[in-house]
């Protein structure tokens, strides 16, 4: 092997490895008993999918304010890690194969969807009404109930900024308790 063969071994591997620690860190943030037990989320597998959805544009968003291939690149590994799990998840329900290629799909759809609106609401002058219109209209809560969601979600977009490039791009980051947050 060559130098260069060697080298690009060791970033892809570093690069799964990062992913699969930004992807447990989220999956434990957005499967935390929080929302679910005061109401805010439903305890289904919908809403459960919502809330890994919102952790992951909240992750995305901030690899994608840090320059470079290997931001764009952990992206791209987080995101499969997300769509991957998606699957197992449908896998585990006993869903038949033949569905699940179109379940996963258009799973994928409102996860794009979703990771865009919420990223536009944070970005825009709307504070978090806007988030909570962005959650409401897109099922991740009931309306009325979005507000302590909408919170922490701002206040964790606001703790990704400050953490440091070097730490996401290692895949640890920041998940604070909702409890340590509002």
């Amino acid at each position: 092997m060559t130098g260069i063969s060697i080298g690009w071994l060791a970033r892809r591997r570093a690069r799964k490895a990062a992913a699969g620690n930004a992807y447990a860190g989220l999956m434990k943030a957005a499967l935390a008993p929080d929302f679910y037990l005061t109401g805010d989320v439903a305890d289904t597998f919908e809403g459960r999918a919502g809330m890994v959805m919102v952790h992951a544009a909240l992750a995305l968003r901030r690899m994608k304010g840090i320059p470079g291939k290997e931001a764009a690149g952990l992206a791209a590994a987080l995101n499969m890690r997300v769509l991957d799990g998606f699957d197992a998840a449908y896998r585990e329900q006993g869903v038949g194969d033949s569905s699940i290629a179109r379940k996963v799909r258009k799973l994928a759809e409102a996860y794009y969807g979703l990771g865009t609106a919420l990223s536009q609401a944070l970005d825009s002058d709307g504070g978090e009404s806007a988030v909570i219109a962005v959650l409401e209209r897109n099922g991740v809560t009931q309306k009325g109930r979005g507000a302590a969601l909408a919170a922490y979600l701002c206040a964790i977009a606001m703790r990704l900024e400050q953490q440091d490039d070097a730490g996401i791009l290692a895949g640890a980051i920041d998940w604070v308790p909702a409890s340590e947050v509002l």
